[in-house]
């Protein structure tokens, strides 16, 4: 049996509808939450990221009870740190939510038969985040503050009277900010922030303030 965790009934429906076109005899359990049956599966297919909950915590409670379970997990993106957490928890694959139908096929074969697979488009975001995070490291540790600021929509008037600098002294980091990032503009330093910031500020300037 193959279990497709999914908070949306739609993509759960479209991956079982490809999983029959490989195994059109196999039983397919369809469920929207981690508080699935204590069916047998062979398979699942789990989301790493349901509305309310981790995909991780349904497959570390299969590993915590020793269940023999070959995971598929199923991102729309995938971060380092995710992909440590599935290597810890012996995950066997990773497929892309948009991938190509042969993608997710080919995948469920190399899987099923022992190997590990994961999505090229998974493996190119992670490399694209590891060069954006190098990036980050060059920014100074004045910079970072004022790139949090920014993120957060402050205006350079506003973010100098929280840092206690001119205007003009902000313009000028910003100008910094997006020459060592390779930004255009304020709104691509603001979505560069949304995607590197989060828990990794704090330590930055820390670090570069020792």
């Amino acid at each position: 049996m193959i279990l497709v965790l999914d908070d949306y009934p739609l993509s759960r429906q479209g991956l079982e509808s490809v999983i029959r076109m490989y195994r059109p005899e196999e039983q397919v359990l369809q469920a929207g939450n981690v508080k699935v049956e204590k069916s047998q599966v062979d398979m699942a297919f789990v989301d790493l990221k349901l509305k309310r909950e981790s995909g991780f915590s349904f497959v570390r409670w299969l590993r915590e009870q020793g269940k023999p379970v070959k995971v598929m997990l199923i991102a729309s993106d995938l971060k380092n740190h995710d992909f440590e957490q599935a290597r810890e928890l012996g995950i066997e694959g990773c497929v892309q939510k948009d991938a190509f139908l042969d993608e997710i096929l080919y995948g469920l074969k190399v899987v099923e038969r022992g190997g590990r697979f994961y999505s090229s488009g998974l493996i190119e975001s992670m490399e694209e985040e590891e060069q954006e995070k190098k990036k980050l490291g060059g920014l100074t540790g004045r910079e970072l503050e004022v790139l949090k600021l920014l993120s957060r929509g402050y205006s350079n008037a506003k973010i100098g009277q929280k840092l206690f600098i001119s205007e003009g002294t902000v313009k000028k980091h910003i100008t910094s900010i997006l020459g060592k990032l390779c930004l255009e503009n304020r709104v691509e330093a603001v979505l560069f922030a949304s995607r590197n910031l989060p828990g990794v500020l704090e330590q930055e300037i820390k670090e570069k303030q020792l």
